[in-house]
C-alpha cells in the first residue's frame, strides 16, 4: 500500500528564521514558516482545543463571601524549549510553562501558513 503525501509529511530541516519564527523545509522541498503566535493559537492539546471545557477561571471566596475571579493569564508567545516526540512530532515548552501540545509533522504540514503550503496539499486527517 502506497503512502499518501499526507502520510509522508516529514521534515528535512527544522530551524528558526531571523525573526524567530519556526522554519521547516520538508522532504518534498516545500518550505513552511510558522510565527510563534500562530503555533500557540493552534496548540493541539486538549485544554487549548476546548475538549476539556472552557479555559480555567479560578474563583475563590473573599472573607466577605463574595467571589473573587482570577482569569487565566494570557498565553506566552515565547518558546523556552523544543523537544522531539519520537520521530513523528515536536513539543514546545512556552514561556508560561505550557507544554501539553504535541505538534506532529502531519499536523504542522496541514497548518502551513505559507502561500501554496500544506493546507492546499494536505487536508487535515485524523491521526491514528
Amino acid at each position: 500500500m502506497e503512502l499518501s503525501e499526507f502520510e509522508r509529511a516529514e521534515p528535512a530541516h527544522l530551524g528558526w528564521t531571523d525573526r524567530g519564527d519556526v522554519r521547516i523545509v520538508w522532504k518534498d522541498a516545500h518550505e513552511s514558516v510558522y510565527p510563534l503566535a500562530y503555533l500557540r493559537e493552534h496548540c493541539p492539546c486538549a485544554s487549548c482545543r476546548g475538549t476539556h471545557g472552557p479555559p480555567t477561571t479560578l474563583v475563590r471566596q473573599s472573607r466577605g463571601g463574595l467571589p473573587i475571579v482570577q482569569r487565566q493569564r494570557e498565553p506566552s508567545m515565547e518558546v523556552k524549549a523544543v523537544v522531539p516526540v519520537g520521530n513523528y512530532a515536536i513539543r514546545f515548552t512556552w514561556g508560561d510553562g505550557h507544554d501539553g501540545g504535541i505538534y506532529s509533522w502531519r499536523l504542522l504540514r496541514s497548518l502551513c501558513p505559507t502561500a501554496g503550503g500544506g493546507a492546499d496539499l494536505l487536508p487535515l486527517a485524523p491521526e491514528n
